[in-house]
């Protein structure tokens, strides 16, 4: 990246570690009501003041807070600006069969957002899946012209794809989106060595997802750990996050891998977690 994205760019990063920690929280986009993001700019606030470096939000939930990212020391946003379609029920989702843009780069640009991110889903039917790469590819044109950074988040979400986790399927999606014009990954985490080599080969910045909440904290502490070791820019997290009853403390241990490279066993031994 050069010019006006490498300048929203380094607005994501921590300028000590040159890494970050990004608070998901656009669920409520797809999902409505979800456990532990009933209140959206409360949870936002709590975040803030525990000193994350971005977050991730929905259109609406960007236009509601945008009094909590005034000043220079306010985190970057992301502004999430697809719908992938995965139900015909409200807060229902099963599989996507449809994928449609809710912003456009210009109107995120007003907003005054550091990055946009998109879904690019697969194994949508084929006329569906065609769609999906000539939008993709519309928005990449967009953020050209408005030196916006744009994160592309690969998934296996269609109704004829056999498993969302498949890591040789995510690997080549990710490769794809490259191809295509992504800036930023964000993806799950596939293992310190393959995601290493993903972060090598393909040479742009890569951020790994949290997914589901998990019950074992140390083995998501452990992941994060690796991931930074494997070249990572850092963590999207949500629901590992704002799903604890101690989302600050959670915070904190973060922090202190992310940014200070301690090893999940000190910090579980520190904060008896």
């Amino acid at each position: 990246m050069y010019g006006g994205k490498a300048v929203r760019f380094s607005k994501l990063l921590n300028p000590k570690s040159g890494r970050s920690l990004i608070i998901a929280l656009d669920h409520g986009l797809i999902f409505g009501n979800v456990e532990g993001l009933e209140d959206p700019v409360k949870t936002l606030e709590r975040a803030i003041s525990c000193g994350v470096d971005g977050v991730l939000l929905s259109p609406g939930i960007a236009k509601l807070t945008e009094h909590l990212f005034e000043g220079k020391n306010a985190p970057a946003r992301i502004l999430t600006i697809d719908f992938p379609v995965g139900s015909t029920i409200p807060g229902k989702f099963e599989k996507v069969f449809t994928h449609r843009l809710i912003r456009s780069v210009e109107q995120a640009v007003k907003m005054a957002v550091d990055a946009v991110k998109i879904l690019f889903p697969w194994g949508l039917e084929k006329s569906a899946q065609a769609e999906v790469v000539r939008v993709i590819a519309e928005v990449i044109e967009e953020c050209e012209r408005w030196d916006m950074p744009l994160v592309a988040e690969p998934v296996l979400w269609g109704e004829n794809s056999s498993g969302k986790s498949d890591p040789d399927l995510i690997e080549s999606a990710a490769r794809i989106a490259v191809e295509i014009g992504a800036d930023i990954l964000k993806i799950q985490f596939l293992g310190e060595a393959r995601l290493s080599r993903i972060i090598h080969r393909l040479h742009v910045p890569v951020f790994v997802l949290g997914g589901p909440k998990s019950d074992d904290l140390k083995q998501i502490l452990k992941t994060v750990q690796e991931s930074i070791e494997s070249g990572a820019k850092g963590i999207m997290f949500g629901r590992n996050v704002w799903q604890r009853e101690n989302m600050e403390e959670v915070l904190t241990v973060l922090k202190s891998i992310i940014h200070d490279g301690l090893k999940y066993e000190e910090v579980v031994q520190s904060y008896d977690l």
